[in-house]
């Protein structure tokens, strides 16, 4: 007897076998090492190896970094959290696990009460408010974060955890740009103190010069090398304004700009520009008052800065040209705005990465670091309507760009290519389009590096005047900070007085007068403070109604709050305590009777050894006069500026691999799939098509890739060609499983079969899966022997006891088969397919 109706319990179908990924089996396994695992996710791997050595191998160093928050996507079946927790912790870590809610049902994860602040088990939807909380998202304003994947995660051949392993780096990636946004402040100010002996002359003796001219504003994105002979052949005609990291390769070009702009406050940003700082300085820098002081203290030429000199009210610059970002082309197109230039020509200011996903211009340093294809970016529309991927960073500057074209629409934005991303208020138009006017010798004149540098005297003026505003604010912080200490004594006072009720009114109201005296007298310099100490003023913030609290949660807070004041006034009375030392110092550079050693000392301090050929330069006589000692010292300084460039450029491609950042490639690959994501498939196809000569995971990619493409396209024979196109020794887990889809799907049950015989060593999930093919290839006795293989293993596998009960009605071994359904009720007494085949069995 036959069970009829069967299709509505186990469908035969081979499409629907395996177009849906085997799901997450309940079932647990016990290792040889007496270790529970769930084979569905990590595979074999406990059977080889017990999960501590295993992660000693994989995580121990990882995991052992202190002061981190290390943000771990998977659990390993719980091996991976008991792991952590049976270890010790490194002093300030901090450990989120973020696992898939299906599998978090499955497990019981315990946390030792001494453990529950610094180890966190949760599922996605619960990420975004766990690292928005203070405790966790100060690691991710300071960059103290790491992001660790499970083994199973790691292994990449479940869909849901590529998936996972996707959601979980771009929330992360957000949360950390969008606080890095609003607590740049703090860096920016920073290298504005140090800055401040640099920041001499702004920016907006350029205003308005240049009203009913034509500018290009050349960035670093690959569209710039389309353009490269239209701009020399018409460079008399145009004002050239580039980003500081091509003017390398615009050398080599013999394109001289006319004006170099640099805004990045990172000291990273003296290594990308270390070919302009290598260059004769001869080019006016315009840059921003944040930018890094690794180039801008050791500029020799002349320099214009955007911005405030000073981050307090200052006279001396209210009236300068912004510095906006977040890009330094973001800044540069402001300045050619504020020039007056009435056309902004836009050439490498692509914002995205190019149809073939290169992300710089050839020559660069960014270009030289290759695509990395293990990034899920955000997609942006090109100029000619093509989808291209962009980071983060440049989505920003997407916006940011259109925001200012709309407040000031005066000028007209041209991007001269069709790669670019589209953005609101740009125009794309063809460079031999263009007509140019020429540019007079008087404006020529204005953008000359000798007409903006400074004499000694006039220089010497403004640092005096620069050292007398730090040493009046330096008093007037430690006069402020008096303040804060009163009131601290006052709310120790107050909490001491909890007993004394009608004490506590004269206490607060001496507290009241001493915030209306900072207001009164204070008030610039207490805004300062506040706005460089954001993040720590945020802490005394409480998620409790104002109503609710107690007088102890007032008194707590007011504590934190002028705990907090009394800080970060400290730490800006340090800067410019600091900033004092380096602008006397600047002063001591031209003074008769010099220091060599002091200002070697000082020059050593800030990492900023190139001064020393600029004192050279702006004091030939005096060196003359140096003593050899002194000599010598100099030579020492100038020595390791020089060392500095005695590195390779770019990193080189000969010892590299071709694409040096594909660890994610195939995760991104998966989650692309799982989302049935064909532009980003096809853009996976077409950035490897060029590397698959180079490196055997690059073609195996490339393979899996184009086959994925061709079977969202519907095209099957021909994704079952591009898959078996990796030769047979070097395919995973994964083409396995989309040459079983395919084969199935074209009725090649024999490929699927081969198939299966491999893929079962990855995994015991697929040995029901190989059971149902065998009987559909006519083998029941070896699918009955694979059923039961598994079943030995995992006796309490409900569907596939169903499975193997239907197996056994269909080839006639009723009685073996009512067995099976009855030994699904001694687990689950209200199984209704189970009940359901039994009545369909009769007696």
């Amino acid at each position: 007897m036959l069970i009829t109706g069967q299709a509505q319990f186990e469908p035969t179908n081979e499409d629907i076998m395996l177009d849906n990924p085997p799901e997450i089996s309940r079932s647990f396994a016990v290792s040889r090492f007496g270790e529970y695992y769930l084979p569905s996710i990590n595979r074999n791997i406990f059977e080889k190896i017990d999960s501590t050595s295993l992660y000693n191998e994989r995580f121990k160093q990882a995991l052992s970094k202190p002061d981190t928050l290390h943000i771990i996507i998977g659990l390993d079946s719980g091996l991976l959290a008991n792991y952590v927790m049976e270890h010790p912790l490194a002093d300030g870590a901090k450990f989120i696990f973020v696992e898939l809610p299906e599998v978090l049902s499955m497990l019981s994860i315990d946390i030792p009460e001494h453990l529950a602040d610094e180890i966190s088990v949760i599922s996605f939807d619960e990420l975004n408010e766990t690292i928005a909380d203070i405790r966790n998202n100060v690691f991710l304003v300071k960059g103290k974060y790491a992001i660790h994947r499970s083994i199973a995660v790691d292994g990449n051949y479940l869909e849901p955890y590529s998936e996972l392993n996707a959601e979980v780096e771009k929330k992360v990636e957000h949360e950390s740009f969008s606080l890095g946004t609003a607590f740049n402040q703090k860096l920016f100010i920073k290298t504005q103190l140090t800055n401040v002996a640099e920041n001499l002359q702004p920016a907006s003796v350029l205003r308005g010069q240049f009203n009913d001219k034509t500018c290009i504003v050349l960035g670093g994105g690959p569209s710039l090398d389309n353009n490269i002979d239209w701009i020399k052949a018409n460079a008399d005609r145009l004002v050239i304004i580039a980003a500081s990291r091509i003017v390398g390769k615009l050398a080599k070009l013999e394109i001289k700009p006319d004006i170099i702009v640099s805004v990045d406050p990172q000291s990273i940003s003296f290594d990308v520009n270390k070919e302009l700082m290598s260059l004769e300085h001869d080019t006016l820098l315009v840059y921003s008052y944040h930018v890094t002081p690794q180039i801008i203290g050791q500029w020799r030429g002349a320099a214009l800065y955007t911005g405030s000199r000073l981050p307090w009210n200052s006279d001396h610059d209210n009236n300068n040209i912004e510095s906006v970002g977040p890009t330094v082309t973001n800044s540069a197109i402001e300045i050619a705005r504020e020039m007056g230039f009435s056309r902004i020509l836009l050439c490498g200011v692509d914002f995205c990465h190019s149809q073939s996903g290169i992300t710089h211009t050839a020559g660069t340093y960014g270009a030289s670091l290759g695509p990395d294809m293990g990034i899920m970016y955000e997609w942006v529309e090109t100029n000619c309507g093509e989808m291209a991927e962009t980071p983060i960073q440049l989505m920003y500057a997407i916006q940011s760009l259109a925001a200012a074209i709309e407040a000031y629409p005066g000028a007209r934005y041209i991007n001269l290519s069709p790669d670019a991303a589209k953005v609101n208020g740009v125009e794309q138009v063809n460079a031999h389009d263009i007509t140019l006017a020429e540019i007079s010798a008087k404006q020529r004149a204005l953008l000359a590096p000798a007409q903006h540098l400074l004499s000694i005297d006039k220089k010497c003026q403004l640092l005096g005047s620069t050292l007398d505003a730090l040493k009046a604010t330096s008093e007037q912080l430690a006069q402020l900070n008096d303040y804060n200490q009163d009131a601290l004594q006052l709310v120790d006072q107050i909490e001491a007085a909890h007993q004394y009720p009608e004490r506590i009114g004269a206490l607060a109201s001496k507290l009241d007068n001493i915030e209306s005296s900072i207001n009164a007298n204070y008030s610039g310099l207490a805004k300062l403070v506040k706005f460089y100490g954001y993040y720590e003023f945020s802490h005394f913030l409480s998620t409790k109604k104002v109503d609710d609290w107690s007088q102890q949660d007032v008194t707590d807070n007011t504590r934190l709050y002028y705990q907090a004041f009394s800080d970060i006034t400290n730490a800006l009375s340090q800067l410019v305590d600091e900033a004092i030392a380096r602008v006397s110092s600047r002063l001591a550079e031209h003074q008769a009777e010099v220091d060599i050693h002091a200002l070697c000392e000082r020059w050593d301090k800030d990492a900023q050894w190139g001064r020393a050929l600029i004192w050279q330069q702006q004091h030939p006589q005096l060196y003359a006069q140096l003593t050899t000692a002194q000599q010598s010292e100099l030579a020492n300084t100038r020595q390791q500026y020089h060392a500095q460039f005695v590195v390779k450029a770019f990193i080189d491609p000969s010892d590299e691999p071709a694409v040096p950042q594909l660890n994610n490639a195939f995760k991104k690959l998966h989650a692309l799939l799982h989302y049935k994501h064909l532009l980003g498939i096809t853009k996976m196809v077409q950035y490897t098509a060029p590397y698959v000569d180079s490196d055997l995971d690059i073609t195996r990619l490339h393979n899996l890739a184009k086959s994925y493409q061709y079977r969202l396209e519907n095209r099957l024979e021909l994704a079952l060609d591009a898959v078996q196109a990796t030769p047979i020794e070097q395919r995973q887990e994964a083409e396995l499983k989309q040459i079983i889809l395919l084969a199935l799907k074209l009725n090649r049950l024999p490929l699927a079969l081969a198939q299966y015989a491999q893929i079962i060593t990855y995994s015991d999930e697929y040995l029901p899966q190989y059971a149902h093919a065998l009987y559909l290839n006519d083998n029941a006795q070896d699918a009955l022997a694979t059923y039961l293989d598994y079943l030995d293993k995992y006796p309490q596998d409900i569907p596939v006891m169903l499975k193997l009960g239907i197996f056994l009605a269909n080839v006639g071994q009723i009685d073996g088969a009512r067995a099976c359904f009855e030994n699904v009720l001694s687990l689950d007494e209200d199984n209704q397919a189970a009940i359901s085949y039994i009545q369909q069995l009769g007696d």
